[in-house]
């Protein structure tokens, strides 16, 4: 804790120097200066002694002084007296602090400031020496708590007794990984809005905030856990009624790197077993698990079912180009990039209560996802997947690639032939679907490239020369299935409208879009517009 006011007072420093205001006692002394002309060297935190030399007589001036010392945050005002420039310290002075809440002090002619300079500054180098010395303490102590530790709540619990305060540890989604504490309901919301306002580019990023309360204020502090160069989660601090010391910031500091350190090594713990225990993944997409019976056993234990039915989820980054095909691991920022996105994937699995049988190949994620019960509710499962993995790891982009179903561990590999092609299409982040591509795979196999050009120009450019809007329609329409009261919603335009618009397509291209050709012809080439495009 740094040297307060009355810290000077306490240990007898101050000797019969009197009180003059009724101002708190609190501030901080950081080091000691003397008048005059010093207003434009403060930096916040200084005992000022003066004798009054230079200060104007002028009441005004006076007050505008002590308001622009008050300002730039002198803890106290120490006013020789019985100096041949004042007899006694400024009335004015002394109600203008005293509004402030600036203490102003006034010494006897037996106290000389050379001697008060001198026994203030020994008592701030002996309390700097103290707080280093107590955070050396703290490291030590986390430090052996890391070792012994098992949980982040451990530590947590060994610094709340080393500084009296009450400690949190969040991981990167802000979800408690400490017990919850009796007042987490009050400060949580204090806790979160620090968190949003933490300066990240600075080097040792800190946010305090403080939360009034009808009886007392609670104040605390924010910081950081970093697990190497990545974000793992924030500590925070804080407590009722007190101040968020100097000391408790080094005690901060000490933490976060301490519980970094300590989910490092559980990362670590959890790679390798996650390697254990998904050995078996890289033998089920190669085909090869039938062929080890001890490695087959393992993965039936491991809750994966030989007989089941599973999806090949690919996750890929999205490269520059728009495309997501894979790559080589050419630099330690892909390996990490990689794990990262695996370690993203793997938490949504395990939110979404779904086991994480995941391998590694190049720079792609690769998962068995069981199937759902349905087409539809394996969408929705595989859509919340993506969400919760970009919730985690939201840059760089990347896209999912789903799989047809495979029914048993021997269809497994096809499936993922099936993603692999399908990547080779897909541009840009989301979920790409297998069957979502199948008439694009027909198209773009197709040797006759005259006959889809004639089918795009003959289909397409009428509707495009006469308007843009004639062209989104039809594309619209193809979308919902040719629901004409969705696309109108999806389109935002009166129903009226839309069926003006249909009448228009109807015209030039010659049949009613109730006609299954004229919607297959549709369908066909605005997917052969797409191919053309790739």
């Amino acid at each position: 804790m740094g040297l307060r006011v009355a810290d000077l007072f306490e240990r007898g420093v101050m000797g019969d120097v009197q009180l003059l205001t009724r101002a708190s006692l609190d501030r901080q002394v950081r080091w000691v200066h003397t008048w005059p002309e010093v207003e434009p060297w403060l930096h916040g935190g200084e005992l000022l002694l003066t004798t009054a030399y230079s200060w104007p007589a002028e009441v005004d001036q006076q007050r505008r002084i002590v308001r622009e010392l008050d300002g730039a945050g002198v803890a106290a005002l120490l006013f020789g007296a019985a100096e041949p420039f004042f007899p006694r310290t400024p009335a004015a002075i002394v109600e203008e602090a005293d509004r402030l809440g600036l203490a102003i002090f006034e010494s006897g002619e037996d106290r000389s400031f050379a001697e008060l300079v001198e026994c203030i500054n020994r008592e701030i180098i002996r309390t700097q020496f103290e707080t280093i010395e107590r955070s050396e303490r703290i490291h030590r102590t986390l430090t052996a708590a890391a070792l012994e530790a098992h949980a982040v709540g451990d530590i947590a619990e060994r610094l709340a007794q080393l500084i009296d305060k009450r400690i949190a540890i969040l991981d990167r989604r802000r979800g408690l990984l400490t017990d919850t504490a009796p007042d987490w309901s009050v400060v949580g919301e204090a806790v979160e809005a620090a968190i949003d306002a933490l300066p990240m580019q600075e080097t040792h990023p800190i946010r305090h905030f403080t939360l009034p309360g009808a009886d007392v204020a609670m104040h605390g502090a924010v910081f950081p856990v970093r697990a190497g160069r990545d974000l793992a989660g924030y500590l925070a601090i804080w407590c009722a009624g007190g101040e968020i010391t100097e000391l408790d910031v080094r005690a901060g500091e000490h933490g976060v790197v301490v519980v970094g350190l300590h989910l490092l090594r559980q990362q670590a713990l959890a790679d390798a077993e996650t390697r254990v225990r998904n050995s078996f993944v890289e033998a089920v997409l190669q085909g090869r698990l039938a062929d080890d019976s001890g490695l087959r056993e393992r993965a039936q234990m491991l809750g994966f079912d030989p007989a089941g039915t599973y999806h090949v989820v690919l996750v890929s980054p999205v490269l520059p180009d728009g495309g997501a095909h894979a790559g080589p691991l050419s630099s330690a920022e892909d390996v990490r990039l990689r794990a990262r996105l695996g370690h993203a994937l793997q938490a949504s699995l395990q939110d979404s209560r779904l086991p994480s049988f995941i391998a590694y190949a190049l720079n792609q994620v690769i998962a068995l996802v069981p199937a759902a019960s349905t087409p539809a509710q394996m969408r929705e499962r595989v859509e919340r997947l993506w969400r919760l993995t970009c919730e985690l790891e939201p840059q760089p982009p990347f896209a999912f690639v789903v799989s047809r179903a495979s029914r048993g561990d021997a269809d497994v590999a096809g499936s993922l032939r099936d993603a692999q092609t399908t990547l080779r299409s897909a541009r840009g982040s989301g979920v790409w679907w297998y069957e979502d591509f199948l008439v694009m795979r027909v198209l773009r196999s197709a040797a006759d490239h005259e006959a889809l050009d004639a089918l795009i120009s003959s289909t397409l450019k009428p509707l495009r020369s006469q308007s843009d809007a004639l062209y989104e329609t039809a594309r619209t329409l193809v979308a919902v299935g040719f629901s004409q009261r969705q696309a109108a919603r999806e389109l935002g335009v009166h129903w009226n409208t839309l069926r003006h618009r249909v009448v228009r397509i109807e015209e030039l291209l010659g049949a009613p879009l109730s006609n299954p050709e004229l919607r297959l012809r549709l369908h066909l080439a605005l997917e052969a517009e797409r191919v053309s495009q790739l």
